[in-house]
């Protein structure tokens, strides 16, 4: 790389943060307790045959049922997998929770101050310290695209979204 050309931020470290193997294990665990909910809920409503056909929990109960088969088959061959590959490097999944985990917050934000108030923060902080634009470009978009959300959906839709104690000033 020259001198004169900058790396993008998080990109320059190429070790592994976590292999295809862990990957593949832990989805299917999350799969095989999705699966095995999906089972237990449908026991719960009656997954059996009754007098006058199946009960209401019968086809999800057996929908749950193979997807636990195929998730446990999937799961013992990546246990039994033993090439490591990496499934992203650490640079990369910096990259990418410098998006999530703003975007985290933003959702938490949201439940506080309003869909309007927490987007307006959002884009003005999103704008600024990703994007490196000016406060006032940034503050000025994130305002006025909240602005134009709110007069889309509440004044003119009557849609009304989640709002915070600002709208309720306001009489919204």
């Amino acid at each position: 790389m020259s001198s004169n050309t900058q790396e993008p931020q998080g990109q320059g470290d190429d070790t592994s943060a976590v292999t295809n193997r862990t990957m593949e294990v832990v989805t299917a665990i999350f799969f095989l307790a999705v699966g095995g909910l999906v089972m237990w809920d449908s026991h719960r409503m009656g997954a059996g045959w009754s007098e006058d056909g199946p009960q209401s929990g019968y086809f999800p109960f057996y929908v749950g049922l193979l997807m636990s088969v195929a998730t446990l088959v999937n799961l013992f061959k990546a246990l039994r997998y033993r090439h490591l590959t990496s499934f992203v490097s650490r640079g990369k999944l910096a990259l990418v929770m410098a998006i999530f985990v703003p975007c985290l917050v933003y959702l938490g934000t949201m439940q506080l101050l309003g869909l309007y108030v927490a987007s307006a923060i959002f884009i003005a902080v999103f704008m600024r310290w990703q994007g490196k634009f000016s406060w006032l470009e940034s503050a000025g978009t994130g305002l006025g695209v909240s602005l134009a959300l709110f007069l889309m959906f509440e004044v003119w839709f009557k849609v009304p979204l989640l709002k915070g104690p600002l709208e309720a000033a306001f009489g919204f």
